[in-house]
């Protein structure tokens, strides 16, 4: 699955208890706008910026793979996980787990994704 959007993304929330998620979050701009959220569960690696001016998630190519595997080893693969790059032509980030979600809300942004959970942070 490929997502793309030039909207303002933030590394909203990523917890390590719970399936190892991370939750991407373009927040609405306006009471009357909608609010993007990007999940991704099951992480095993993940490379990513705190924000993004736009962005592109895509399924990686077997040569991105190969250099994540290089780097951190087999491992991250080892269940499965699928390799989402963060970068239209080049990788800029990346995320390895299972399969990218996306949804989009009116939902107020200090209100759950919808997708499972997170633990809270305090």
């Amino acid at each position: 699955m490929e997502y793309s959007s030039g909207r303002h993304f933030t590394a909203w929330q990523y917890t390590v208890a719970h399936h190892s998620r991370i939750l991407l979050r373009s927040p609405r701009r306006t009471a009357s706008d909608t609010r993007i959220d990007l999940h991704v569960g099951g992480v095993s690696a993940l490379l990513i910026r705190p924000s993004y001016r736009g962005i592109t998630v895509r399924e990686g190519t077997d040569e991105e793979k190969g250099r994540v595997t290089e780097i951190l080893g087999p491992q991250v693969f080892a269940r499965g996980e699928r390799l989402h790059v963060i970068g239209e032509d080049r990788m800029t980030g990346f995320i390895a787990g299972g399969p990218l979600e996306h949804r989009e809300t009116r939902a107020a942004d200090s209100e759950p994704s919808g997708f499972l959970p997170m633990p809270p942070t305090e």
